[in-house]
């Protein structure tokens, strides 16, 4: 753009550069002309002092001329070309080199009484005033390119970020959704019409994503809720069946597996219903509660475990009391959940810890073991749906738990961060402060 523009300003410079200066030129010859007359059968003339003096310029341009009569020259430059085929009462134009130089030469052929033929005047001048002028003008018209640009580079980025302001609106709002799994239609009335289509299609894809997911989540709270009754009656049973067997058996060894089977299965119905309650965010409202004693109790209710596994838990505080912004019930279950995962994974002779403390703005509840820990190849897939980090059919677990908590600690406005060091695993809950939703 900015080059066809400033070819475009040279080619228009220079054609008003030229007609100015043939302006003039033409005004010079035709003064001459005029004083052109015949004296006795002889061509005269008398030049006026304003002929010539239009012509002058600072850049001091060479000017000559010439008047030709049918016998031959009458005055002026004998070697100035004269044009082949004059115009009778019309100036004419056309450039040639003279002694060395361009010049532009202005031809005008007048009749005179009595004289056969045709009296040509001529008035020719060099170039150095027409150049200078137009190199003046096309470096005020770079100058003027060089702003337009300048200002087209300042005024453009803003003038775009302006225009995409409603399509940054709309990517806020889809990347909104996405971080909180929302499937609500974004907006369309605010949107240009060029991309409404569009988000009237993303919007339709929601809506199907919606009822989808919907209903697989009530399939899942629904099974989970329906299988658990048969579940508690099938353990109650094994247990009076257990009872009635007195002696040591086989059958009492198969009653144990039907047992352990049963508690796994039950423990996974539970998680299953919890992590339909946090991917439905189904929560009571946050309140101001003192992580320090919700953790305590927390950890003294997982110690019997703990101790029958040949674990140590230990619990360590920042400080007696640090007030978090958050949700017991649903606290309760991802701590529970962390704990869960270190008792059975860490391993017997492995050290616990749950810890509190205060980390900016936010309160961190840690339970960290020095167990074997996870491979580094398994390490980004913790907290996925179903994943056990570790292959082992002796350690029960649904690989529900991570992602449980994940889910939960996302309904409460917190975090859930996975550290690895050396050996053994630390999963840190990070909740707001009180104050601090």
């Amino acid at each position: 753009m900015a080059l066809v523009l400033g070819a475009g300003g040279a080619l228009l410079i220079n054609r008003i550069v030229e007609r100015v200066h043939d302006r003039l030129l033409e005004a010079s010859t035709r003064a001459v002309a005029d004083t052109v007359a015949v004296d006795r059968g002889r061509v005269t003339l008398d030049l006026p002092p304003a002929a010539f003096g239009m012509l002058e310029n600072d850049a001091r341009d060479n000017v000559y001329y010439s008047v030709t009569a049918p016998q031959g020259l009458v005055t002026g430059y004998d070697d100035l070309p004269v044009t082949p085929s004059p115009a009778l009462g019309v100036t004419q134009f056309r450039y040639l080199d003279y002694r060395d130089r361009r010049v532009r030469i202005a031809s005008e052929a007048r009749r005179l009484p009595r004289i056969e033929g045709l009296v040509v005047v001529q008035v020719a001048e060099t170039l150095d005033a027409r150049h200078a002028l137009a190199a003046q003008l096309l470096l005020a018209l770079g100058a003027l390119e060089i702003s337009i640009i300048a200002l087209t580079a300042l005024l453009v980025p803003a003038a775009v970020r302006w225009g995409l302001r409603p399509l940054r609106r709309i990517e806020a709002a889809a990347d909104a959704r996405g971080a909180e799994a929302d499937f609500t239609p974004l907006p369309i009335d605010q949107a240009p019409a060029e991309v409404r289509r569009l988000i009237g299609a993303f919007n339709a894809l929601l809506l199907r994503l919606d009822a989808a997911v919907d209903g697989l989540r009530r399939f899942t709270a629904d099974a989970s809720h329906q299988l658990r009754t048969p579940v508690a009656v099938m353990r109650t049973n094994i247990g009076l069946l257990d009872r009635m067997i007195t002696e040591p058996s086989e059958g009492r060894e198969r009653i144990a597996d039907l047992d352990a089977s049963a508690t796994r299965l039950q423990r996974l119905l539970e998680q299953l219903l919890a992590l339909s309650r946090a991917e439905n965010a189904v929560s009571a409202a946050p309140r101001s509660v003192d992580l320090v004693e919700l953790s305590r109790q927390i950890a003294m209710d997982h110690a019997p475990r703990a101790l029958a596994a040949g674990q140590d838990l230990d619990f360590v505080a920042q400080a007696p009391r640090l007030d978090g912004f958050c949700d017991p019930l649903l606290t309760t279950e991802i701590i529970s959940n962390l704990l869960d995962n270190a008792i059975r994974y860490a391993g017997s002779g492995a050290m616990l810890t749950v810890r509190v403390t205060k980390e900016g703005e936010e309160i961190g509840i840690s339970v960290s073991d020095d167990g074997p820990g996870v491979a580094p190849d398994r390490r980004q897939r913790l907290t996925e749906r179903f994943y056990r980090a570790i292959d082992d059919d002796h350690v029960s677990g649904s690989g529900l738990g991570l992602s449980i908590a994940k889910q939960l600690a996302h309904a409460m406005n917190g975090r859930l961060e996975i550290r690895h060091g050396d050996v053994g695993l630390t999963a840190v809950l990070h909740l707001p402060c009180d104050g601090e939703p």
